[in-house]
């Protein structure tokens, strides 16, 4: 490869697209998207001093539910309900591909969930686990419904939209 070649800027940086998937094609890859992992990172926050914390989660449509072992991250949300999630394709890491690039930020409001709480058993199934196991567990469910979801995807620039789309709840 000649030397101008190497040091061409990708049409992926320059290509302005602006255009939006339909509220339906958005909603169909964020669901996707959320399906096939099983990590992210909760990120909360106290006296502003923020706190990332990675864990399993599940999904039942854009609700997610997390199992939180006791620790600071649920103090934070006692004391602060607000929360971000962050997910990405791990396959960006060791890809020199930048249409390999994607991921979703998550923001919204967190509920704690006891074992006393409605709720708490159907959330603990999601994670496969015997029930039996939640009777002796010490930690909380965590619930976070969304307020709005950046789907953030270098590939969708090929398929002439813009790499960040925006995904709002319903009345927010």
């Amino acid at each position: 490869m000649s030397e101008q070649g190497k040091n061409a800027v990708p049409e992926i940086f320059t290509k302005r697209v602006s255009a939006h998937l339909s509220q339906q094609e958005l909603e169909s890859r964020i669901l996707k998207f959320l399906g096939e992992r099983r990590i992210c990172v909760l990120s909360t926050s106290r006296d502003n001093v923020p706190r990332s914390t990675p864990i399993l989660y599940r999904n039942v449509g854009f609700t997610i539910y997390m199992a939180g072992e006791p620790g600071l991250k649920l103090g934070n949300i006692k004391l602060n309900p607000r929360v971000s999630i962050g997910l990405f394709d791990p396959k960006a890491e060791y890809s020199d591909n930048m249409n390999d690039i994607s991921g979703l930020q998550i923001s919204g409001h967190a509920k704690l969930m006891s074992k006393q709480d409605p709720g708490f058993f159907e959330a603990f199934r999601l994670f496969g686990r015997p029930e039996t196991w939640a009777e002796h567990w010490f930690g909380m469910m965590i619930e976070v419904v969304p307020d709005k979801i950046e789907m953030l995807d270098m590939g969708l620039k090929g398929e002439g939209y813009a790499a960040r789309q925006i995904w709002t709840a319903p009345g927010v």
